[in-house]
């Protein structure tokens, strides 16, 4: 039995709306996904810049990233690479450790070619407030002592609070959080400076180092 005009029409005009809608959304996704993209560019670039100036950079630092393996902590960390005049000025690494009270700290610590901390910000964590929660800048000064720092000023074993022998502010009543972020600070310039001069070097597929 041959199918009727009749119910052959609002099946064909249904295909139609479906493709016309496919269409629709394609065009809508290709006019969308430069601002999504410029948007999102924008937003990685605000955040490096806590700790790194634009003026100690002129190339696209949100894009110019290699991967680190920090020894000691789980996750690759994420080495947005700052050039001047095509020759390298600093480094924003974007790491995190699991070790803090609440879970995960996720720092940005920006250093120069040399390993020389220049600032870092705790950019996500779960900390306790009135008390964990002062790692941040706008909660208290406690980060701003790790600036012009290095892992030969305090040598390595300094590397800790003062409340476990080491050289740093312990946060009061926050010794495991205090901990935790020194602790990544350092794991993460001993891994910057084994990894040397091939951080900065350009590759299509450079894995992590």
């Amino acid at each position: 039995m041959s199918a009727s005009p009749f119910s052959i029409r609002p099946a064909l005009a249904l295909a139609a709306i479906g493709l016309a809608s496919a269409v629709l959304l394609a065009g809508l996704n290709e006019l969308t996904r430069e601002p999504i993209q410029q948007a999102r560019e924008h937003r990685a670039t605000t955040t490096l810049q806590q700790v790194l100036s634009p003026e100690r950079y002129d190339n696209a630092i949100s894009q110019d990233v290699v991967e680190l393996r920090v020894d000691g902590l789980p996750e690759l960390a994420r080495v947005h690479r700052a050039r001047k005049n095509g020759q390298p000025s600093a480094a924003v690494i974007d790491t995190t450790t699991p070790r803090g009270y609440s879970g995960d700290i996720r720092l940005l610590i920006a250093v120069t070619p040399a390993a020389e901390v220049i600032s870092v910000r705790a950019v996500e964590h779960r900390e306790t407030p009135g008390l964990g929660d002062k790692i941040e800048r706008r909660r208290s000064n406690w980060i701003e002592q790790f600036s012009h720092r290095s892992l030969g000023d305090p040598p390595r074993s300094g590397w800790a609070s003062d409340r476990r022998g080491g050289e740093f502010d312990t946060l009061t009543s926050a010794t495991i959080t205090s901990t935790a972020v020194i602790d990544a600070i350092a794991r993460t310039l001993a891994s910057f400076e084994r990894a040397g001069e091939a951080i900065w070097e350009d590759s299509s597929d450079p894995g992590a180092l």
